[in-house]
């Protein structure tokens, strides 16, 4: 699947660059690789409450997540991580292959998308639904995508006060 989501993006003429290199698992790992393409490198981090309200959220890769103003932004209860069984069931990826791309799976609508406020009008650069490559487009075109999958999203400060 991974290869046929750049086929995607061409037919939804999203423009993009690639970058292979090597498995990028973590936040640790990203410090060994050397990413020579343009914009704001994104982590993504997928959520869930009590209540099983689930969501992905995209940020800049070496920020901290605010957990409670995340699941104030949202409408949520208090946040835990999602752990890879509910990866799979509700975005059909693996741990460390998180992308906001993998929305386009959730066809019933059941995880929220939640951007970073600081993603307009810059270029980001996510895994294509793979760790072993990047890519970089811009945020409009990565928004546009998410639409296209019938998702709606939200954008806010995500990030803990330094």
């Amino acid at each position: 699947m991974s290869d046929n989501i750049l086929s995607i993006l061409k037919q939804l003429n999203i423009s993009y660059e690639l970058q292979e290199h090597k498995a990028i698992f973590s936040e640790e790992d990203s410090k060994d690789v050397v990413i020579n393409l343009e914009g704001i490198e994104v982590k993504n981090l997928f959520v869930k409450d009590k209540n099983e309200n689930y969501a992905l959220i995209s940020m800049a890769l070496h920020k901290r997540a605010d957990l409670k103003k995340i699941a104030g932004l949202l409408g949520f209860g208090r946040l835990s991580f999602c752990n890879a069984e509910e990866l799979d069931k509700y975005l059909n990826i693996t741990p460390g292959s998180v992308t906001p791309l993998c929305i386009m799976f959730d066809t019933v609508n059941k995880v929220k998308v939640l951007f970073d406020e600081n993603f307009f009008g810059h270029k980001v650069i996510i895994h294509p639904l793979r760790n072993t490559a990047s890519v970089s487009m811009s945020f409009d075109d990565l928004a546009r995508f998410v639409s296209q999958y019938g998702h709606s999203y939200m954008t806010g400060d995500v990030y803990k006060d330094e």
